[in-house]
């Protein structure tokens, strides 16, 4: 199914704005109660993990909605767009949940088989969305299966599915900076004494990851939300 994916031309799309997430009837009755039955099993998958985790998956997918909310809004997109996507990009790591939960909790760096295993999730969430709505033809059936399947993609063409950067989307390309931004703000026993603040994690990814990774004119409005709010939250760093 994955060459079904890889060669359909509209996930090439700019900003989603042919329709209403909040008002549109198929995405009212079909996709909303999707989304949500699916973030309850992942909360009951999070469940079955040990109790001393960090990385929630369902409280992730929470973080990561609300920052491309956020991050939407600051681009003075418009707030249709700015829904459309916050509703697209919540339900991107369902796929973890069909995945045995013993491969998330190690505590040792993730060696690049496990890493490659764990990264599968993406293509098993996209399967799962194409099977259950194999014959609902939608621009946001169409938009949550491209940010479900390229959120771990990179810019250099080095990502989980090795793919180019001028074939991947603006939604796509903005859903890989804030997942990964929420993912290396949560401590795991991995990262040891890394610094996991606001600003260290930024300075992470500008300086060591940067253009190989990311798309840097959505990545910089991102950066700058994220300080915004860092700086209204009143916290001091030295």
């Amino acid at each position: 199914m994955l060459e079904n994916f890889r060669k359909r031309s509209d996930y090439n799309m700019d900003w989603p704005e042919s329709f209403d997430f909040e008002t549109d009837e198929t995405c009212q009755t079909i996709f909303r109660p999707f989304i949500e039955e699916q973030l309850e099993e992942l909360k009951a998958y999070d469940s079955k993990r040990p109790d001393d985790i960090t990385y929630i998956f369902h409280e992730h997918t929470g973080r990561v909605a609300t920052d491309m909310e956020n991050t939407c809004l600051y681009m003075g997109l418009s707030d249709k767009v700015t829904k459309n996507m916050y509703w697209a990009i919540l339900p991107h790591d369902i796929g973890k949940k069909e995945l045995p939960v013993e491969i998330w909790d190690t505590i040792e760096k993730p060696n690049d088989e496990l890493r490659t295993k764990r990264r599968t999730h993406t293509l098993i969430g996209a399967e799962l969305v194409e099977k259950r709505f194999k014959n609902v033809d939608h621009p946001f059936k169409t938009l949550m299966i491209d940010i479900m399947l390229h959120h771990h993609e990179q810019i250099d063409g080095n990502g989980t599915l090795s793919i180019l950067a001028k074939e991947l989307s603006k939604p796509a390309r903005l859903s890989a900076i804030v997942d990964a931004y929420d993912g290396w703000h949560i401590w795991r026993p991995h990262y040891e004494d890394r610094d996991i603040s606001i600003p260290g994690v930024l300075k992470r990814m500008r300086e060591k990851k940067g253009s190989t990774f990311f798309d840097m004119a959505l990545a910089e409005p991102f950066f700058n939300m994220k300080l915004k709010e860092h700086n209204q939250s009143g916290v001091r760093t030295h």
